[in-house]
C-alpha cells in the first residue's frame, strides 16, 4: 500500500499490513498509519553510522522461505547497542532478524505473553516457560530506541524507552521480551543462524567486504 506523506506529499509505501510506524524516506518525517491515513509525528533524526552489510531491501532465506527486510530499528544500551531488523515474509509472516556482536537471529512473535512472569520479578538464572519449551534468563538491559528507517509494527521514536530480556534455550533456540509502557510485553521465539544460511541477497557495499 502506498500512502502520501503528509510532510512531502512524496509516496510511502507499506508492504506489510501489520506496520503502524514508518519513516518517509525522502523527507525523514516519522509517521503513523491510521489505515489508509498517515499522521506525522515528527522528523527522524539521522542514525548514527554502523557497520552492518545489512539495509532496507536486503532479502533473505529462511528455513524454506524468502523475506524482505522492510524496516529497522536501532537500539542502545550503557554497554553498546544492535539493530533489530523487521523482516516480511513471503507468506506475509513477520519476523525480526536480529544483529548482535556478529551474531545474527531470525525470531517470531509469541501472541500469548499471559503465563511469563512480569518484568520486575526476573533476573539471570530464572526459569520460564514460553508454550512447551523451558528457558532462562540469560540478561535483563534497559534499553533505548536511537532511530528506526522503514516501516514497524509499533511506534519506534528516537528515544523509546523498554527493558530488554534475553532468555536461553536449549542449542541455537532463543525467546526474548520487550517491555514498556506503550506496547506492554512483547514475546518472541526464535534461533540462531550463521549469516551464510540466511543466503543473503542486496546487501550494503562496505570497504574491505
Amino acid at each position: 500500500m502506498k500512502l502520501s506523506c503528509p510532510s512531502c506529499g512524496a509516496d510511502v509505501e507499506f508492504k506489510s499490513k501489520a506496520s503502524v510506524f514508518g519513516v518517509c524516506p525522502f523527507c525523514s518525517s516519522t509517521l503513523v498509519r491510521h489505515d489508509i491515513n498517515l499522521e506525522t509525528l515528527g522528523k527522524m533524526a539521522e542514525l548514527p553510522p554502523d557497520v552492518s552489510p545489512l539495509q532496507v531491501g536486503t532479502r533473505g532465506r529462511y528455513e524454506n522461505s524468502s523475506f524482505e527486510i522492510v524496516g529497522r530499528l536501532k537500539v542502545k544500551w550503557a554497554e553498546g547497542s544492535w539493530n533489530e531488523w523487521f523482516a516480511l515474509l513471503d507468506d506475509g509472516t513477520q519476523g525480526w532478524l536480529g544483529e548482535f556482536q556478529g551474531f545474527y537471529t531470525m525470531s517470531f512473535q509469541v501472541e500469548d505473553s499471559s503465563g511469563v512472569p512480569p518484568v520486575d520479578s526476573l533476573k539471570p538464572g530464572v526459569k520460564v516457560t514460553v508454550g512447551k519449551s523451558q528457558y532462562q534468563v540469560d540478561d535483563i538491559r534497559e534499553i533505548v530506541c536511537q532511530g528506526s528507517e522503514g516501516e514497524l509494527p509499533f511506534r519506534a521514536v528516537k528515544g523509546r524507552k523498554s527493558v530488554s530480556v534475553d532468555l536461553g534455550g536449549q542449542g541455537e533456540t532463543f525467546a526474548s521480551m520487550d517491555c514498556s509502557d506503550d506496547e506492554g510485553v512483547l514475546l518472541y521465539v526464535g534461533r540462531y543462524v550463521d549469516f551464510d544460511k540466511f543466503k543473503f541477497q542486496a546487501l550494503r557495499e562496505i570497504d574491505g567486504w
